[in-house]
């Protein structure tokens, strides 16, 4: 069994010591080599997108602000959207993480709040570049996030200022934190399709693998990926 992983500028190696930890195998999935990406994740039993840099506002019908002009990488954008038209005409597993999941509600046109503490006024920036933020979550019963981790309460990193805002077609939030902001997301009707996953935060910087909201999410996605293999 071998994964894709989307490469993401920011923090890659805790994606791969993630892995590593698990002793498993997985294909980092290139932007800037697109067409052997595309044949890469032909030969992967399942994606994960990774976090990093701001999807390009234009992608869901915004504007990109001034002062964030050339902050943006469309090439990665196109390519993972590319990717996941892919995935899922193949029935792959996603787990898609931070900039992965807002990826996802884009992908099946939904939109993104362009800045939090602009728009909503709270804070889901990480504290330093070395240290993420951690608030509480509430999991909606019943979901697969919530059948997956067995938990309806938790707390998990932060570390974006960006977040889903109107919903992509077909989905549904199974989580938000405290103060309102999607956590996570799922397919609403899962007949017939393959495993997806979508969580706001960052599995792979707990300082504590085996929690549920990291351990139990992983394994979730395997389990799921060993059935392509």
């Amino acid at each position: 069994m071998k994964i894709g992983l989307t490469r993401t500028s920011s923090k890659m190696q805790k994606y791969t010591d993630w892995l590593d930890n698990y002793n498993l195998n997985y294909e980092i999935l290139d932007y800037e080599n697109a067409n052997e990406g595309y044949e890469k994740i032909l030969e992967c039993s399942g994606l994960i997108l990774t976090g990093g840099v701001d999807i390009y506002p234009e992608v869901y019908c915004d504007w990109e602000n001034n002062e964030d002009k050339g902050k943006f990488n469309p090439k990665r954008d196109g390519f993972e959207l590319n990717l996941l038209n892919l995935v899922f005409e193949k029935k792959l597993p996603v787990l898609a993480i931070c900039r992965g999941m807002q990826l996802i509600n884009v992908y099946f046109r939904g939109s993104l709040i362009y800045d939090l503490w602009d728009i909503r006024k709270v804070n889901h920036r990480k504290i330093s570049d070395t240290e993420d933020r951690f608030h509480g979550i509430t999991i909606f019963e019943n979901s697969l996030l919530n059948k997956i981790t067995g938990e309806t309460r938790a707390e998990v990193s932060s570390s974006h200022h960006q977040a889903v805002d109107r919903l992509g077609e077909g989905l549904i939030i199974n989580a938000k934190s405290d103060d309102g902001i999607v956590e996570g997301l799922e397919f609403a009707d899962k007949k017939d399709k393959s495993f997806m996953l979508g969580i706001q935060w960052h599995p792979e910087r707990n300082k504590d693998f085996n929690l549920p909201t990291s351990f139990n999410i992983l394994q979730a996605f395997l389990n799921e990926a060993e059935k392509v293999s």
